[in-house]
């Protein structure tokens, strides 16, 4: 490419966070970009060890998409790439931590951190060898979105945001940030606007509410300054601008009874009826419980609606309420079990409850 000159060549941002490699392209009408970056990269990485693939659920369930989207694999090592418009995205992650996220190690967060050694070295390595081959054919800028880590000697909660700020495709150029402009976005759970900078409380992953000065991110989201070393990225809907009731009170009601529902499931495998029926009348009282099969995954919903289960015992339970408002408008994939193991029809259900 040292004959061709710099003004002819593409330019392209690339992107870095985590384990994730974005290639951007300002122009998105090039014809070229599918088969010079795409094509290029996938083979850049066969020559370098990598096998790569189609991805076997694209191609089975959306084939029309499926040369759009690659699975690779190379020792321990996986990834997924994709092309879309004028974008070609990489993210890896390592068959090897213990699994946080039932759908799969690909959606846990920090994979990065959670990789051993020699596999975060071969993933730096193939970063370097792309953005190299990059710069063969084309105009390269490097952006690195990984936020210098929080706490004393690192960055403050503030120059995070400021940093984030400055990198944002979506600023405002005369105020130098982001301004939400969209009611919508800016709506709190308690039914305010929300202002930049004004001081919101929030509800922490144990339920426990904190208090923070909310400043516009993206969409709905808004950072929260939860403190000199803390930063949140929240959803406006789950902040609230006026100070909660009873802030000692945790409200933590969803993990409580994830929780008792696991230890009921415990409690019915080790045969403790007595302790299964006790954690059942704190969950439910006297009501009886219902289950949702999924004819799409064939299995039952897990509890709190999430995740999937082929085990009776350890499938989610509901009250008749929760399930006919969920399952009736979904009847064509989901179906409610009763107790007795039956399929429940619902008008029969309240002319029982109705008697």
């Amino acid at each position: 490419m040292a004959d061709v000159p710099q003004s002819t060549m593409r330019k392209v941002d690339v992107n870095l966070h985590d384990t994730s490699f974005g290639i951007w392209q300002d122009n998105a009408n090039d014809p070229t970009f599918r088969a010079e970056i795409y094509g290029g990269l996938i083979r850049l990485l066969r020559r370098h060890g990598w096998t790569v693939g189609q991805d076997p659920q694209i191609h089975r369930r959306h084939r029309i998409l499926s040369p759009d989207h690659r699975l690779a694999h190379r020792g321990d090592l996986r990834a997924k790439i994709r092309v879309s418009g004028r974008v070609v995205e990489m993210e890896v992650w390592a068959e090897t931590w213990p699994i946080d996220n039932h759908n799969g190690r690909q959606y846990d967060f920090d994979k990065r951190k959670r990789m051993g050694f020699l596999d975060g070295l071969r993933l730096d390595l193939d970063r370097r060898r792309i953005i190299a081959w990059l710069e063969t054919i084309a105009t390269v800028t490097v952006k690195n979105r990984d936020r210098a880590e929080l706490g004393p000697g690192g960055s403050t909660a503030m120059r995070s945001i400021e940093r984030s700020w400055s990198e944002s495709r979506h600023k405002d150029e005369a105020l130098g940030r982001p301004v939400c402009r969209t009611e919508a976005y800016r709506r709190s759970g308690d039914g305010h606007l929300i202002q930049d900078g004004q001081t919101v409380w929030f509800k922490d992953r144990k339920g426990r509410i904190c208090r923070g000065r909310a400043f516009y991110h993206i969409n709905n989201m808004w950072f929260v300054e939860a403190g000199r070393y803390t930063l949140r990225n929240q959803a406006c809907f789950e902040l609230f601008c006026e100070q909660p009731d009873d802030l000692r009170r945790k409200r933590n009601g969803r993990e409580r009874r994830k929780r008792i529902e696991a230890e009921l499931t415990k409690a019915m495998r080790a045969d403790a009826f007595g302790r299964a029926d006790t954690l059942r009348r704190i969950l439910f009282g006297e009501a009886p419980t219902f289950r949702i099969w999924s004819k799409k995954r064939d299995a039952y919903y897990g509890p709190d609606y999430s995740g999937y289960t082929s085990d009776f015992i350890a499938a989610g339970r509901y009250t008749f309420d929760e399930v006919e408002r969920h399952v009736r408008s979904h009847e064509d994939i989901l179906v409610a079990i009763g107790p007795d193991g039956l399929r429940v029809n619902f008008g029969a259900e309240r002319a029982a409850e109705a008697a």
